[in-house]
């Protein structure tokens, strides 16, 4: 396990090995220059002791403290800018994986647990590798040289400069005021980025029925991108925030210790050798703690890495293989033309307990079908098997004569429409919505489709029309007009199959018959196949199958189940009955029938 998560480790930081050699070459000049410096005083010391010129000894040092200002301000900023962006490339990583990711991949972690691992972790990741591995490294060598050096000088005296402290402080707190509005700021943006994560999560299926994966990773990219560059302002007052201490304390213990010559020279104190050791001792105190903070947060960052590296490792979609299983075919159940067809389909989401079983069924290519029976039947189970949410486990199914597992998935998706049980929209507009499987769509096809769903008056009646937000998850509109958003933006498409799952459970008396004359129309184009509850939905379907157990128990038009099957008729008597809408005379008697 160690060995997988440090192999992560190398594997996520080798793109960006350039840069971080270059920032720990930086901090090892950096610290050969700081650890110059206490010696450089010690000259100065010597030469004021010895009423010499002080001139070139002063160049020195003040040199000295600038190098070491600008190698350590370009070592912190190196980092910092290495740091975010991993960040930025392994979020791109994750939320690609996780958009492409199959469904039982996804149904097994916690939603809330990955957001976590994608916003959190990620952000931790830069602060426990790059910097501090940075840090880690350039503070041990400060530690190891000043103690070499403390070792050929006679130290006794302990001393606290306090005022040279307050310098130091006073420096960093009018950056840190600033730093703590910059790291404010780059919160929102994290907080814009993950809001629009979740609105993914939500939406899982509709993305996958929509073949969005590719634009709805472009447009939490953008999100991320806007976090990176807000994140990239707090880095540059980062970059500030070091070298201003150490200028200020370097400044300040230059004084203390110019002054203290001064009093040596006047036999008040002992010799130059006192400063620089001195020096050394307060120069040991930040690099040593440094090593200690870098070292818990490395311990972290692994722990991040393990969670990270968990979905990096989850499989795609597209990754997935699977063997066509070829059964021997038999003839259309019902004679005509079939555009879907299961052929001894078994399936179950744990092995040991199938929920479909030896379930074979023909969906011609026109006209309305029905699915019916009992809860847990496995009928909306049917349509995510149709949609490749998941594969079969033995025998195959059929599209246009193709199984759908040689199929490549964007196309089965783009060619197969399914409105889902829930009907979820997303945070945005009702144009977007409509638009979401196909941006690309003319005008024709959304007005046909806004037409047919049943939502031009409503449209038309909005101050904003097809502009107005819908709210995250569609707060802002009614159920039913969140179901006839997504029965349009399937119609948009123009499938060759419309799957329908309870996709008119919300609506109105009135907006379902409206809407079922204009499924009729459409199932004279095309195949619609509806898992129904409503008596109204079934009783003018041209086909109804009746699912138990996972199987076919029978099919046939309603008058011929009724006749024929006792579950049928207790169905119609209860469950279906139940949910019926009072909406008078059967609709669409005389609609035209394939």
């Amino acid at each position: 396990m160690s060995k997988g998560i440090y192999g992560t480790v190398f594997a996520i930081l080798r793109p960006y090995r350039g840069s971080l050699v270059l920032a720990v070459a930086l901090g090892i000049l950096a610290t050969t220059v700081s650890l110059a410096q206490p010696l450089a005083i010690g000259q100065v010391v010597r030469r004021i002791e010895g009423h010499d010129p002080t001139q070139q000894a002063l160049l020195v040092l003040f040199a000295l403290f600038a190098a070491d200002g600008l190698l350590g301000g370009l070592q912190v900023y190196t980092v910092a800018r290495v740091g975010t962006k991993v960040v930025l490339d392994i979020r791109r990583s994750m939320v690609g994986r996780l958009l492409r990711a199959p469904l039982r991949e996804l149904l097994a972690r916690q939603h809330g647990d990955i957001f976590a691992c994608v916003v959190g972790d990620t952000s931790l990741l830069r602060q426990s590798l790059a910097q501090s591995l940075a840090t880690f490294m350039v503070s041990g060598l400060m530690v190891v040289g000043s103690v070499t050096l403390m070792t050929f000088i006679d130290p006794v005296l302990t001393l606290v400069t306090f005022v040279c402290l307050t310098a130091a402080a006073v420096v960093s707190l009018v950056i840190a005021w600033r730093l703590r509005l910059a790291a404010q700021h780059t919160r929102a943006r994290v907080g814009a980025f993950g809001s629009a994560l979740q609105r993914a999560f939500g939406a899982f299926r509709t993305i996958k029925i929509s073949r969005a994966e590719a634009r709805e990773q472009a447009r939490i990219d953008g999100y991320a991108v806007g976090a990176y560059h807000a994140a990239m302002r707090g880095n540059r007052l980062t970059a500030l925030m070091s070298p201003a201490m150490n200028l200020g304390i370097q400044a300040s213990f230059a004084a203390v210790f110019t002054f203290g010559a001064a009093r040596l020279a006047a036999g008040q104190l002992d010799t130059p050798r006192f400063a620089a050791y001195l020096l050394y001792l307060f120069y040991l105190v930040a690099p040593l703690v440094s090593v200690f903070v870098s070292m818990a947060q490395l311990q972290q960052g692994l722990a991040s890495v393990a969670r990270i590296r968990g979905i990096l490792t989850i499989p795609t979609e597209d990754a997935i293989a699977t063997a066509p299983a070829r059964v021997e075919e038999s003839p259309p159940l019902n004679g005509s033309t079939r555009v879907l067809r299961f052929e001894h389909v078994t399936f179950g989401y744990r092995p040991e307990t199938p929920v479909l079983r030896d379930l074979s069924l023909d969906i011609p290519e026109r006209g309305m079908v029905a699915i019916v029976g009992p809860s847990g039947a496995g009928k909306s189970t049917i349509f995510s098997l149709v949609e490749r949410f998941w594969d079969v486990d033995a025998g195959r199914i059929a599209f246009r004569g193709t199984d759908i597992r040689d199929l490549p998935r964007d196309e089965l998706r783009a060619r197969i429409g399914y409105v889902e049980q829930d009907c979820p929209v997303l945070d945005g507009t009702i144009r977007e919505n409509l638009l979401y499987a196909d941006p690309h769509a003319g005008a024709d096809r959304l007005d046909e489709a806004i037409d047919r769903a049943g939502l031009r008056r409503w449209v038309d009646h909005l101050d904003a029309g097809l502009d107005t937000p819908v709210g995250e998850g569609g707060a802002t509109i009614s159920g039913g007009e969140r179901q006839r958003i997504a029965i349009a933006r399937m119609l948009i498409l123009r499938p060759d199959v419309l799957l329908l799952d309870e996709a008119t459970s919300q609506l109105d008396a009135e907006t379902e018959a409206a809407l079922r004359r204009s499924l009729r129309r459409v199932a004279t184009e095309r195949a619609v196949v509806a898992i129904a509850h409503r008596m109204s939905t079934v009783v003018e379907a041209d086909q109804i199958f009746v699912l138990e157990d996972g199987r076919i128990r029978a099919h046939g038009t309603h008058a011929d189940l009724l006749a024929t099957d006792e579950l049928y008729r207790r169905l119609v008597s209860t469950q279906l009955v139940q949910n019926t809408a009072p909406a008078g005379p059967p609709v669409l008697a005389d609609a035209p029938r394939s």
